[in-house]
């Protein structure tokens, strides 16, 4: 052993754990050849028929278990593992020659915000207008279901959950994106356009910044958290509810932005004719696609005005604008309840 070696030697030490990390759901649903237009069907203009997704996901299981102890199954199982465990480590060790080659030459489009914000019809609609064939992708790998959002944030509204951040959190989220990377080269491998929706990944635009750098884009859907509230298909809707959904909103965005410079992209897509137009603009940019009409938007009237119109919840509000003002761009703030 040189000099040098020894020098290395004294100032590191090899560790081997055992760790154990989720494969992704939907990592399970490739394996078994789930139709992914299926995975769709309970869902409609942004709404979700809850009663057909559980009826379909039981169904969805029952295949699974039904191959799950085949030699099939499982020599597709290890083979995709072995190549998502490959890309983790990659990841983990910071060794470019082996995950640049699944994010080069292609750009990244995630879609965040709160849920009912339309995030649902602003995925769909830029991912026909550039070519991300979404109708033929699992649900489970490019909607809200992966990356798992407690691996993310265990508590939306706590300001100060270190969430991913957290070793078992951090490993367990990285290596679902691992899987999603390896699933989107097996299934869309010339797409140059890519789009995952994900609420839980607004918490962790930090990470998305180290992954993916300037290949990211970042479309920030936002709506009035009074209506969020009014829209949950909750019958009785009490001032509680009002004030948790403003503690996540107020959270959510901020959190976007008040840890980083986005490297990527972010544009702020608000609920209602902002939405239309954002989709507008990118048929027009790809000349794929036909325009889309612009949608009627109901004001909501029935809802705790008193609330959001308090100084405590105007300083919230001013809390999100003022995050993003520190990095340069305007934060709408919604004025209608719409």
């Amino acid at each position: 052993m040189s000099e040098q070696e020894k020098s290395n030697a004294l100032r590191s030490v090899t560790i081997t754990t055992k760790q154990e990390m989720p494969i992704a759901l939907g990592t399970f649903e490739y394996i078994a050849g789930i139709d992914p237009r299926e995975t769709w069907a309970p869902f409609s203009d942004d709404e979700m028929d809850v009663e057909e997704f559980e009826k379909m996901r039981t169904k969805h299981m029952d295949i699974i278990k039904s191959q799950e102890s085949t030699k099939e199954f499982q020599d597709k199982l290890k083979e995709m593992l072995q190549e998502s465990l490959t890309l983790y480590q990659g990841i983990m060790s910071a060794n470019g020659d082996v995950f640049k080659p699944y994010i080069e030459g292609r750009m990244f489009n995630f879609v965040l915000g709160m849920p009912r914000t339309g995030g649902t019809t602003v995925y769909q609609g830029l991912s026909d207008a550039y070519g991300w064939p979404w109708e033929k992708l699992l649900l489970s790998m490019t909607h809200n279901f992966m990356p798992n959002g407690g691996h993310i944030l265990s508590d939306p509204t706590a300001e100060f959950d270190m969430g991913w951040r957290l070793p078992w959190n951090f490993n367990n989220l990285v290596f679902e994106l691992s899987q999603f990377l390896v699933y989107i080269n097996n299934v869309a491998p010339d797409s140059e356009h890519i789009f995952i929706k994900s609420t839980a990944l607004s918490y962790a635009v930090k990470l998305l910044n180290f992954l993916f750098a300037d290949k990211a884009n970042y479309f920030i859907t936002v709506r009035h958290p009074g209506a969020i509230t009014m829209t949950s298909g909750k019958e009785d809707i009490t001032r509680e509810d009002h004030m948790e959904t403003m503690a996540m909103w107020s959270n959510l965005y901020s959190s976007m932005i008040r840890e980083c410079r986005p490297l990527g992209r972010m544009r702020v897509v608000e609920y209602g004719a902002g939405m239309t137009e954002i989709i507008n603009l990118a048929f027009e940019q790809t000349k794929v696609g036909e325009r889309i009409e612009e949608t009627s938007f109901f004001e909501l009237d029935e809802y705790d005005k008193d609330f959001y119109e308090s100084d405590a919840v105007k300083r919230m509000f001013d809390y999100v604008k003022t995050s993003w003002e520190l990095f340069d761009i305007d934060f709408p703030i919604p004025d209608k309840c719409i």
